[in-house]
């Protein structure tokens, strides 16, 4: 045999006897409640007869049952949102590193930039300096070669006063042996 029992309820102060193998304490207590939804439902519509009233409880039993099932859905849609949510944190949460690391990244690359940037004025004040030096070597190139232009001219008028010198020297020299000779 089963262990079914035999379990006496009171519902609309109606006696009913429940065959089960549930716990006695659970059936009463459902029948309980059901007792005072049906009564709490005749003191609402109290011009409604007895199987008006049980039929409306049924209803309204049926309608709870049905709002609980949709907060049932809406609670494994939330569960399917909050899964999403959850992913979407850790995928923010890969954001922020790969920021942090791109931030990383920038600031070293702002920094070899701002040395080259540093080593291009020093390059540039290097080049500036070296053509003024550039330029004042030139200008001293050029005054060198004005005064080896001046040197050049004056060697060239001193070895014509040389030469000049020279054949005054060979025509005195003529003219003293012309003289002695003539003596």
């Amino acid at each position: 045999m089963s262990d079914a029992k035999r379990i006496e309820v009171t519902i609309d102060d109606m006696k009913f006897y429940v065959m089960g193998n549930d716990n006695e304490k659970y059936i009463k207590d459902l029948a309980s409640d059901l007792d005072a939804k049906i009564k709490e439902t005749a003191r609402s519509n109290y011009k409604l007869n007895q199987v008006q009233t049980l039929v409306l409880c049924a209803l309204n039993v049926l309608d709870d049952l049905e709002k609980m099932k949709a907060d049932k859905d809406d609670l494994a849609n939330t569960s399917d949102d909050k899964k999403e949510i959850m992913e979407k944190m850790e995928e923010i949460k890969d954001l922020k590193k790969q920021l942090l690391i791109f931030e990383d990244e920038n600031k070293k690359a702002n920094k070899t930039y701002r040395d080259l940037q540093q080593k291009t004025l020093d390059l540039e004040d290097r080049n500036r300096k070296l053509n003024r030096d550039l330029m004042d070597k030139n200008q001293e190139l050029l005054d060198s070669k004005e005064v080896i232009k001046k040197l050049e001219d004056s060697i060239s008028n001193l070895e014509e006063k040389n030469n000049s010198a020279s054949r005054r020297i060979i025509d005195l020299s003529r003219e003293l042996e012309n003289l002695y000779g003539e003596n």
